[in-house]
């Protein structure tokens, strides 16, 4: 195993260089991103009156998400510059002149792309999650914005067999307005409609005031009732994550969901993709790696070197371009949710192995 991965200085050094420049860059596009974040929220933090104090604190739940948004051009601009540099300095030549495949070196740096897989699964599905949850949570206990249209849209939802609407969901989640519930048998045709001023949460259950409850297939609705309990598995912890802006669905999460656990705001097929593509996005790291590899013979003499890196580059960027196709069409039910996941990261690592394949025999 030692002599697989090129254990000693040689593979230490590689390792160290890929490592270095990865993480340099991932600090540097999330400090990028977060920036842009900020453009755009920190005028609606500071109209709440939270100040800079506000803005930090709404930094600290961000940068996680920011880091997952940038680990895959991270690895690739890593991979990039760490080729690039082995490339300028003849080093690539010399191990090569050594009897050392480019391959082997491929190999010598699979453990920190192994370490890139396994942190960018622990932040989507254990650290990413609970900090959204505490974002929307601290996000829905300030004081609205003045500055701010209040929404009339209702939020739609799926819960234990049932779909309800909602008019408004208060911060704390367990006060719920204007609330619809339509209930459905199992060939799915809708058997009642349950209409409420709104649904309280007391005592670790929903009590609907003032409500009214019509027999679709009778035709006929019964009279109010000032207070009717609601069974669902809906917690006020739900609410508040289901009517953030843009809820963060993790791989757990979206299991959850299908299995009748949690309640969803989206398809059946946006769930089942993203159950999918939480096994296959952290495989982006090790699909850059491979992309990069032209990069490797590129050689300063004659400026020959700077086609490699572009071509290098467009070619990750392809890649995050067919893969977020591919996850929109799997997320609207017109691709497998299987196929939407795999096709992408499958094909170009087909491509990537057939770089290197093309270097070693140069």
């Amino acid at each position: 195993m030692r002599t697989l991965f090129l254990g000693g200085s040689l593979g230490g050094y590689l390792r160290g260089m890929l490592a270095m420049r990865c993480f340099a860059v991932v600090c540097g596009l999330g400090g990028l991103f977060q920036v842009l974040d900020l453009l755009e929220s920190s005028t609606d933090i500071l109209s709440r009156g939270q100040g800079m104090l506000g803005i930090a604190y709404y930094s600290l739940l961000r940068t996680p998400s920011v880091l997952l948004q940038a680990f895959p051009l991270a690895a690739l601009l890593g991979a990039i510059f760490s080729f690039s540099t082995l490339s300028r300095q003849n080093e690539i030549c010399a191990m090569r002149a050594a009897g050392l495949p480019f391959r082997r070196v491929l190999l010598a740096l699979l453990p920190v792309v192994v370490g890139i897989v396994m942190l960018h699964g622990l932040l989507a599905e254990a650290i990413v999650p609970k900090t959204q949850n505490a974002l929307t949570a601290w996000w829905a206990s300030l004081p609205p914005s003045p500055d701010k249209d209040p929404d009339t849209e209702l939020l739609w939802l799926r819960t234990n067999g049932s779909v309800v609407g909602l008019e408004q969901v208060m911060p704390d989640g367990k006060r719920l307005d204007g609330v619809r519930i339509y209930r459905r048998d199992e060939a799915g045709s809708l058997v009642s409609r349950t209409v409420a001023t709104r649904a309280q949460y007391e005592d670790r259950r929903w009590t609907l005031i003032d409500a009214v409850t019509t027999d679709l297939r009778a035709g006929k609705s019964e009279a109010v009732q000032p207070r009717l309990d609601w069974e669902t598995p809906l917690k006020p912890a739900d609410l508040m994550r289901l009517s953030a802006a843009e809820p963060y669905v993790s791989g757990g999460l979206a299991s959850a969901v299908l299995a009748g656990t949690q309640s969803g705001t989206k398809t059946d097929s946006f769930y089942r993709t993203r159950l999918a593509r939480s096994w296959t996005d952290p495989l982006a790291a090790l699909v850059m790696l491979l992309l990069a590899t032209p990069v490797a013979i590129a050689l300063t003499r004659g400026g020959a070197g700077g086609v490699q890196v572009l071509g290098a580059l467009a070619c990750g960027l392809v890649f995050l371009l067919v893969n977020g196709l591919m996850a929109a069409l799997g997320e609207a039910g017109t691709l497998s949710p299987l196929l939407a996941a795999w096709l992408s990261p499958a094909g170009f690592v087909l491509l990537g192995l057939l770089l290197v394949f093309r270097l070693d025999r140069r």
